[in-house]
């Protein structure tokens, strides 16, 4: 039985369909809230002002275009797309070049633990010498039955990339299957999971929509699936979670 079909089994036996709403951290470059494929669904938005040795977090208007260069729209674009009960929790970490300091990450992975938000979306690698933080950030989640899902480095270099390589987090390679509830389980790899993410139709700011591959957007489809996942059964933990992927996995 695939994830998907389990899971409509479960909604059979839910009032009208109901699923839980579930708070979901974008942590990237900001979501454009008035996208129409986004439209209520934001209902939260804060940046990370990095100020030298200091970061600020700062509350922004909801909804508005929050996304300097086009990549969390993307991501939440297809969070939402796989999950009806998400409630996207925007967190601005990247600039216009799609790339922050490592502190500003922290930042806000940081205050989307401190939120208690359930599932953080990461489709973002930061390098090894911060791995220590993010463990730490990583292990307070998993305490607190919340979600990390992260992405793999594209790029992969000495390392595949943090806060991927955690085990206490649900890491995502990327690959091509015949719809986005699919995922794979490889044993004995440090990175679990591979979610569909090839010449994936993603929303864009300002309306519109574009084609894309990368391991940040199998990510956000894993993180879906988890998002469906907690909203049917909600006393699940993380572990729970990785198991039914697993599961269910091709």
């Amino acid at each position: 039985m695939s994830l998907l079909a389990a899971l409509n089994q479960r909604l059979q036996n839910l009032p009208a369909g109901h699923l839980d709403p579930v708070d979901v951290a974008v942590v990237d470059s900001g979501v454009d809230a008035t996208h129409p494929d986004l439209a209520g669904r934001v209902v939260r938005a804060v940046r990370v002002d990095d100020i030298g040795a200091d970061c600020r977090i700062v509350e922004g208007p909801v909804p508005q275009n929050a996304d300097v260069y086009g990549h969390g729209t993307a991501v939440a674009s297809i969070i939402t797309s796989l999950a009806p009960n998400a409630r996207i929790i925007d967190i601005r970490v990247l600039n216009a070049q799609n790339v922050g300091s490592g502190q500003a990450l922290l930042a806000g992975f940081r205050y989307a633990v401190e939120q208690k938000i359930r599932v953080i979306n990461m489709s973002l690698a930061a390098r090894s010498e911060f791995a220590a933080p993010l463990n730490a950030l990583c292990e307070r989640a998993y305490v607190r039955n919340q979600l990390v899902v992260a992405a793999r480095r594209n790029m992969p270099l000495a390392d595949e990339g943090f806060p991927a390589e955690f085990s206490s987090c649900i890491s995502v390679d990327v690959g091509r299957f015949g719809s986005a509830f699919d995922v794979r389980f490889r044993e004995d790899h440090v990175i679990e999971f591979v979610g569909h993410g090839e010449e994936v139709e993603v929303a864009v700011p300002g309306g519109g929509h574009t084609r894309r591959t990368g391991t940040s957007l199998a990510t956000p489809a894993v993180t879906g699936l988890c998002t469906l996942l907690v909203g049917a059964f909600p006393g699940l933990r993380p572990f729970d979670v990785k198991s039914l992927l697993r599961a269910f996995s091709q």
